[in-house]
């Protein structure tokens, strides 16, 4: 019997969201198509009615993460003075790897050299989450009143990004949290002291 579209759309889903978790759980390389669909309950035959490669599905799993990672972010922030939501939000990013479970892991930290050595889609599937999370924390900054917010957010996020990157490289916990430590404080040095409206004093 054929499958209605509903059905369809949430097989789809299904296979997505075990593909994100185990990516980023356990890294590209390391995660066949024949696990995912074993985790999603289906049989690895049913694959190609549903993505036409493995990178075809790192990219919605890219974006599915971007997604997720966005949700915590706004959810957190939520009812916040925006600078003190942008603060929050730079603490959550950095302290992604001391988090239960996936939804607050980035595929740009967890999986960033990977990514680099696939394909052009997989690539600029990167890039597009790399701009949207700019895109995130320039609205906060804007919204805050801080000068350049574009410019800011970029600088922010690079910043974030290379920081859990190391920290996932470190050789102790305590080299870790240094390298996290050290970006967080780096971020707040780029930030002007909030005023007493709660908003950020223009630059």
């Amino acid at each position: 019997m054929k499958k209605s579209k509903s059905a369809t759309i949430d097989t789809r889903k299904r296979i997505v969201s075990a593909a994100t978790r185990m990516f980023l759980e356990h890294g590209l390389a390391e995660t066949g198509i024949a696990s995912i669909m074993a985790a999603a309950g289906l049989t690895q035959g049913g694959f190609y009615r549903h993505f036409r490669s493995k990178e075809h599905l790192i990219v919605e799993a890219s974006i599915a993460a971007h997604d997720r990672l966005r949700g915590v972010f706004s959810a957190a922030i939520e009812g916040r003075p925006a600078a003190e939501g942008l603060d929050i939000a730079v603490g959550l990013y950095l302290s992604q790897s001391e988090q239960q479970g996936c939804e607050v892991l980035c595929p740009l930290a967890s999986l960033g050299s990977e990514l680099g050595r696939l394909d052009q889609q997989v690539r600029d599937a990167a890039m597009a989450g790399y701009q949207r999370l700019v895109l995130f924390f320039a609205g906060l900054a804007d919204q805050a009143g801080y000068a350049e917010p574009a410019r800011l957010a970029d600088a922010i996020v690079s910043t974030m990004v290379g920081a859990v990157m190391l920290a996932r490289l470190a050789t102790s916990p305590a080299s870790a949290a240094g390298v996290l430590r050290n970006a967080r404080q780096t971020i707040r040095l780029m930030l002007p002291a909030p005023g007493a409206d709660g908003n950020a004093k223009m630059a």
